[in-house]
């Protein structure tokens, strides 16, 4: 037994003991502080990665919010150019902007959501559901409107092609009436009729504009054919002439349609837009 306790006691064996026990706290400590610096660096990590994502967000929400204050203005002015003129048809100035597109992208990951809530607190959840209900708005105006922009305008050409060809068709045939022999037509009228031929070729319009083409066709009409009405030849004109005129009442009345609808957009973006600036600047 004395010599068990005189084991115990030795002065070399406690040192031994003691070193051991300090070599082991040391590495324990270590491994403790490195351990600490690891979760340091990880929680500074993901503070970045919440930094970049809510900059990200801000600078979309700054890039949407021009976006949509370009897109109602250039609707205002596709309105007023229609109040002054149906005839040309309006087309709306392209915008490479596509960070409603984006926004609706991230707001739907999850990684961005936890990002704000822990930027603007869980109390903030209805403003990130209300913003992204916007954002889905603007993007679905914005591909209709688009949609809208391109029938109208494919619907604009195809009767104002339909308008060109029958007042080609009706120059064509005063032209042949002119030269006609036994047309019906008297001598002082078929001098009228090559006269407003030939007044029409010296004005014509490098453009070859509608209204221009209009007015030479209620020209004939009003200062020669109307006082042919029996005459076949004169009647097959007329019918083109009275086709023409339909046509193009009708071009300016769908503009008009089309400006209306235009405008029924731009006021509701303009509503959108302001609940989207509440809503953004609620978070500051």
């Amino acid at each position: 037994m004395d010599k068990i306790i005189e084991f115990f006691t030795d002065k070399s064996f406690l040192q031994n003991i003691f070193s051991a026990l300090i070599g082991t706290g040391t590495a324990l400590f270590v491994f403790y502080l490195t351990l600490k610096q690891e979760r340091r660096r990880e929680k500074e990590k993901l503070q970045r990665e919440t930094d970049n994502r809510i900059r990200n967000f801000k600078n979309l929400i700054t890039s949407s919010t021009s976006h949509a204050e370009t897109t109602i203005t250039n609707l205002g002015e596709m309105v007023n150019n229609y109040n002054t003129n149906l005839l040309d048809f309006q087309l709306l100035r392209f915008s490479p902007n596509k960070s409603f597109e984006r926004l609706d992208e991230l707001l739907k990951n999850e990684t961005y959501f936890q990002s704000f809530t822990k930027k603007y607190g869980e109390k903030n959840i209805d403003n990130y559901n209300r913003i992204s209900l916007i954002i889905d708005y603007f993007n679905m105006q914005l591909n209709q409107l688009w949609d809208i922009i391109q029938k109208g305008q494919n619907f604009d050409f195809e009767r104002k092609t339909k308008f060109k060809d029958l007042s080609s068709q009706i120059l064509n045939g005063i032209a042949k009436l002119i030269i006609k022999e036994d047309s019906g037509i008297a001598q002082k009228d078929n001098e009228l009729l090559n006269h407003l031929i030939l007044k029409f070729h010296e004005g014509l319009p490098s453009n070859n504009n509608l209204n221009y083409l209009y007015e030479f066709n209620r020209a004939v009409l009003e200062n020669v054919l109307k006082n042919y009405i029996g005459n076949f030849s004169a009647m097959e004109i007329i019918e083109r002439i009275r086709d023409s005129s339909i046509l193009f009442d009708e071009i300016q009345k769908q503009n008009g349609a089309h400006k209306e609808t235009l405008e029924g957009i731009q006021n509701e973006m303009s509503n959108s837009l302001e609940r989207y600036r509440t809503e953004v600047k609620n978070l500051e």
